[in-house]
């Protein structure tokens, strides 16, 4: 097993690699994807434009598998923040329509909302339930306490980036189903280390870029659209290739675009794609989906669940929830006695890699890490407080 991880992930030759929350490593085969690619651009260019859509077709195939949906539904787009402003731009709203957004989610499900205040819509800040919470939870309860005749959206991360808190998204989706609240999910700290279904979590949107858990190159996002957007004749982001017939220009086509629309999320994808990017994501997604997602998410439990262990024993404070299903792959922790940076730069130093968060050491475990990895770093820990 270690040995296999090792010929898939070259960098465990060189780092215990705990930084997947911010930007994964790729595997070899994901490189290979996309050297050959490349190397068909260089040696074919477009004259292979058969085989750059063929090469798209399979990846949203596999991506929809991921997600459990209809490929129909899925769109390619540049990164996590491209697809949640696209959501935010598919609702009409009025003046003072709502938004319910957890306090403290990351920039990229904060700004797209905030940019609709001009139009009149109000964002309300969903806190933490208790006050030993560093983060929300997010659950139908806290949710319902804000709700009024005016919510009209939710926006919520799948995992919170800095403290790992899992919300429970079959939960929260049926709750905005039920009170005709449209649910938007950021999944990009979350899909390809834990079960995710788009069709089971009753999602409107759900958009996730390709850098961190997806093990993929940055600079392509994934953005699934419920079918039910796709009846309308709306597409902020129209484009040359949101119609079925890109290449029609006759003067009179351009007054009858919305019916030439695709009739699939792929009248999201505006302009020509990151066609390696996608080639690349492709491989990796084959790979999640040839390990299991289940088979993942259960190994990062075991080894989050050693190092949350030690740490405890070390009287570090775990921040990250490791309770029930709110656990994930991130486990953020700090020490009355250690001061997080030097910590950090400690880690860096003998080549484990981690990542700094509102002063809490975060480390992000994914499926080729391994136990000798977790117990390094448990071992810097102690030689850092010299136990």
């Amino acid at each position: 097993m270690l040995e296999r991880l090792r010929e898939l992930f070259p960098i465990k030759q060189r780092y215990a690699y705990f930084m997947s929350s911010a930007s994964g490593p790729i595997p070899v085969p994901t490189y290979e994807a996309a050297d050959r690619f490349n190397t068909m651009l260089m040696e074919e260019g477009s004259a292979a434009f058969g085989a750059w859509m063929a090469t798209v077709k399979r990846t949203r195939e596999s991506a929809a598998r991921l997600l459990d949906c209809d490929s129909k539904n899925v769109a390619f787009t540049k990164n996590t923040g491209t697809g949640l402003w696209l959501a935010s731009r598919m609702i009409p709203w009025e003046p003072d329509d709502e938004i319910i957004l957890p306090e403290h989610e990351f920039p990229s499900n904060v700004f797209p909302w905030l940019s609709l205040e001009p139009l009149g819509v109000k964002i309300k800040w969903l806190p933490p339930e208790r006050d030993d919470l560093a983060r929300p939870l997010v659950t139908p309860k806290s949710v319902a306490n804000m709700v009024t005749d005016k919510t009209r959206l939710l926006a919520v991360s799948f995992v919170q980036y800095d403290d790992g808190c899992r919300r429970d998204m079959n939960e929260l989706g049926a709750f905005c189903a039920e009170n005709d609240i449209t649910f938007v999910v950021d999944a990009i700290q979350g899909l390809g280390a834990l079960p995710f279904s788009a069709t089971d979590c009753k999602a409107d949107f759900v958009a996730a870029g390709s850098q961190k858990w997806l093990l993929s190159p940055p600079g392509v996002g994934l953005l699934y659209v419920k079918q039910d957007w796709l009846e309308e004749p709306w597409v902020p982001n129209l484009g040359w290739l949101s119609v079925d017939d890109p290449f029609n220009t006759e003067l009179s086509s351009f007054a009858s675009c919305e019916s030439r629309l695709f009739n699939s999320a792929r009248r999201f994808e505006e302009g020509t794609p990151n066609f390696p990017g996608i080639a690349a994501l492709g491989a990796s997604i084959d790979l999640i989906l040839e390990e299991g997602i289940e088979n993942i998410s259960k190994r990062i439990h075991a080894l989050t669940n050693r190092l949350a262990g030690a740490l405890s024993t070390l009287d570090f404070t775990v921040v990250s929830p490791r309770w029930d299903e709110y656990w994930s792959g991130i486990v953020s922790f700090h020490h009355p006695r250690a001061d997080s940076e030097q910590l950090y730069k400690m880690f860096l130093e003998n080549g484990v890699l981690t990542t700094v968060r509102h002063g809490w050491v975060r480390v992000a475990v994914h499926f080729f890490n391994d136990e000798s990895e977790v117990d390094r770093l448990i071992g810097l820990v102690k030689e850092y407080l010299k136990i």
